[in-house]
């Protein structure tokens, strides 16, 4: 799994795909253990709390309604911030707001000190992904990053020919155009 939009990732994760689990793990994990050792936690910490995230997040997107109105990573991070700093209030192991804790220590240097340029684009991807139809998220996957055969993808739409697979490609990859410009 190298890179995948949201939309797909969350697919995954519900169909149980370990792939998808260990690329959340390997993605996001690190911030998680950023956040907690430097909030009076350690890695042993950090580790627990990733873990019970993650079980959150599956209940979550497992509900029918669901829908993700920030990327997974965000998501994700807010279930931890959010669990971490209930158990620092119950332990009594800081006697601050959560606004103080916060102004303290920068919570949103989770995503990295610097984000790559690789993580940068894939976030632009994520977003101009979402904001197409998912008739058109399934082709863009399937064409560039499935690298699935035109072929396969004509029987699999159920396409009656190589002129309508062509022309859906080029609408779908016209709605993606349309929303890297609006955004």
């Amino acid at each position: 799994m190298n890179c995948m939009c949201d939309d797909s990732l969350i697919e995954s994760l519900r169909a149980g795909e370990r792939s998808a689990y260990e690329w959340i793990y390997k993605k996001y994990y690190p911030s998680v253990v950023r956040f907690v050792q430097r909030n009076h936690g350690n890695e042993g910490d950090a580790e627990d709390l990733f873990q019970e995230s993650v079980l959150v997040l599956y209940q979550k997107i497992s509900a029918p309604d669901f829908r993700l109105t920030a990327t997974l990573k965000t998501f994700l991070f807010a279930i931890a911030k959010n669990s971490w700093l209930k158990k620092l209030r119950d332990e009594k192991l800081v006697t601050i707001s959560d606004d103080q804790l916060l102004s303290l220590q920068d919570s949103y240097d989770f995503a990295s000190p610097e984000p790559s340029p690789e993580e940068v684009q894939h976030e632009r991807l994520n977003a101009w992904m979402a904001r197409i139809t998912g008739h058109c998220q399934r082709v863009i996957q399937s064409i560039y990053f499935s690298h699935e055969p035109m072929d396969h993808l004509m029987v699999t739409m159920g396409w009656k020919n190589r002129h309508t697979a062509v022309n859906q490609k080029y609408k779908c990859i016209q709605q993606l155009r349309r929303a890297s410009e609006n955004g």
